[in-house]
């Protein structure tokens, strides 16, 4: 047998010993048109808060809105780009390579008589 106590692991007692409760029921989890209902009041509390941003700081508003066109324009642009950089790093099948013309040898040094 062990000579550890049970005080030091309360854990490892016998199933029976312990006082069986019931575990109390989950509560009922809130329904899909709870959620909607908690998202479109979330959305329409901010929206007037940004209605009201804009409404005190203009420049500010357009500002941020110039910042995020030019960030939508960078990320539709940017594929575009590296996309014609690779097609124009690909040779064209239709096309032959280039030939390289050949280095030309050093001439030879006549032995001295």
């Amino acid at each position: 047998m062990s000579s550890i106590p049970n005080s030091a692991m309360p854990h490892a007692k016998v199933h029976h010993d312990d006082d069986h409760k019931p575990k109390p029921p989950k509560p009922p989890k809130a329904a899909a048109s709870d959620w909607v209902e908690d998202a479109t009041d979330a959305a329409k509390a901010g929206l007037a808060t940004a209605t009201d941003a804009v409404k005190s700081h203009p420049k500010t508003a357009i500002a941020v809105g110039a910042t995020v066109i030019a960030g939508i324009a960078a990320a539709i642009a940017a594929p575009a780009l590296r996309a014609k950089d690779s097609a124009e790093k690909k040779p064209d099948p239709k096309k032959p390579a280039p030939h390289k013309p050949e280095p030309k040898k050093p001439a030879k040094a006549k032995k001295p008589h």
